[in-house]
């Protein structure tokens, strides 16, 4: 097993294979961290096991290569932040702040992620198995957001586009002033935001919830969605419904 040369002090990097490694965090800041990552990648690693990562912030942002960071442990705030490519396992829980601005890639969390998860995302997957805190999949404008668990409230506020899947229970304010997209809520809603309405889901919803779901080991079929969808009293301002714009503002 061939060693590699550590550059940045404290570091401690084997390399597995041709296009494997393991990077030991202990004792190593986000900084060093991220650094390290980045060398790695650029020597033409492809799939990076980082052992101790004891919830640092900031890990693995801004990632632009179609690579495999396996975090074994917890991640702090904004992690996976701004993804673009790279495929993110976190063996633990995230902060907040989960995968903000993704372009692409995929982010999969084991535990529970902090408030805004999925916040802002263009296209890509995340994974949170167990629950999210409030305003998950904000403004998302685009992409896959999978919640195994509960989400907080406010989640789906402002979407503009793409998907958000939650097996559990949501918060008040679900959808609250979204514009497009879908999301799908397997549990109890306490309360729909402004103009978030409910619609029946057709096969074809089935069909997508089933597809999205069992890769990661939930039967879609024994969970009974509910879509929400945007009543589209929103889009335009109406003078004769004051009282409505008044309470979405």
């Amino acid at each position: 097993m061939a060693q590699v040369v550590a550059e940045t002090p404290g570091s401690r990097e084997r390399k597995l294979s041709a296009g494997q490694s393991v990077l030991d965090a202990q004792g190593l800041t986000t900084r060093q961290i991220n650094q390290a990552i980045h060398r790695l990648i650029e020597q033409g690693v492809r799939e990076i096991e980082i052992r101790n990562p004891v919830a640092q912030h900031c890990l693995a942002v801004a990632i632009k290569a179609e690579v495999r960071l396996h975090f074994r442990g917890s991640c702090g705030w904004y992690a996976a932040g701004m993804n673009d490519g790279a495929t993110v396992v976190i063996d633990g829980n995230a902060g907040w702040g989960l995968a903000e601005c993704m372009m692409r890639g995929r982010v999969e969390v084991q535990g529970n992620a902090g408030s805004g998860a999925s916040v802002s995302i263009r296209g890509g997957l995340v994974f949170v198995r167990g629950d999210t805190g409030a305003r998950a999949g904000i403004a998302m404008k685009g992409g896959v957001l999978i919640v195994g668990g509960n989400v907080g409230y406010l989640s789906g506020f402002m979407m503009q586009r793409g998907t958000i899947i939650v097996c559990g229970d949501a918060a008040e304010g679900l959808g609250d002033s979204m514009y497009e997209g879908t999301i799908y809520v397997g549990g109890r809603v306490a309360a729909y935001g402004a103009d978030a309405v409910e619609k029946e889901c057709t096969p074809d919803d089935r069909a997508l919830l089933r597809r999205a779901l069992e890769e990661f080991g939930i039967d879609a079929s024994a969970i009974p969605f509910k879509k929400v969808e945007s009543g589209r009293k929103l889009w335009n301002f109406s003078k004769h419904e004051p009282e409505m714009w008044r309470n979405a503002l």
